[in-house]
């Protein structure tokens, strides 16, 4: 079916050329050419025709609407280097990055948007990274479930993040790899559930349960 060639080119193919700077690359339907036919099945070739477009190397990297963290703070989580080609798949993940310090800091609703800016003249692109910081979150209630009570008190004691302390989201997964490591829970797989409040606080439900 061309529908699932479509998500071949778009998840497979075109990250390909993103990660060479070929950043305006696009796919063309694909097409599908017959090379046997036989009662019990018919065997075709498909092509996937693409035009990649002019290979765009990086000519400059600036940040907007940031205020909680100076460019400089955030910048070494780019991986962009002026001269070269730009990784559009690269810089995806390092905006991610990004995007997670701001929220061990309770900005859990903070974005990043790249807007780039392109000069074909000599092929190159200038980045402006787009920071929209939003509010402040802080810890609300915490919830543990599937283990009996003792073992819920004691996984309880030990979780740091009192209420009303500003919010770290990368705190309950180091939190679930560290009590996993208790000898008691071998076996048992946990998940984190993060309830975001209108009154910017975060509600965390732990979920334990024992695979054996």
């Amino acid at each position: 079916m061309r529908s699932l060639m479509r998500v071949q080119e778009d998840k497979n193919f075109l990250p390909v050329y993103l990660a060479r700077g070929y950043l305006k690359a696009s796919f063309a339907d694909a097409q599908a050419k017959v090379v046997q036919d036989s009662v019990q099945e018919t065997t075709v070739d498909v092509s996937f025709p693409v035009e990649p477009g002019r290979q765009y190397k990086v000519a400059e990297v600036q940040w907007a609407g940031n205020s909680v963290f100076p460019a400089d703070k955030l910048q070494p989580f780019i991986h962009l280097q002026a001269g070269q080609p730009a990784n559009a798949v690269q810089l995806t993940d390092d905006l991610e990055g990004a995007r997670k310090h701001y929220g061990s800091r309770g900005y859990l609703a903070a974005s990043i948007q790249p807007a780039p800016e392109f000069n074909d003249e000599v092929s190159t692109v200038n980045y402006q990274l787009q920071v929209r910081e939003g509010d402040v979150y802080h810890m609300g209630e915490l919830e543990i479930r599937g283990l009996d009570s003792r073992a819920t008190a004691r996984i309880g004691d030990q979780w740091k993040l009192h209420e009303g302390d500003i919010f770290d989201d990368t705190y309950p997964k180091t939190f679930i790899e560290a009590v996993l490591k208790d000898a008691s829970l071998n076996g048992w797989v946990a998940t984190v559930h993060l309830g975001m409040n209108d009154d910017k606080t975060v509600d965390v439900t732990l979920r334990f349960e024992n695979r054996r």
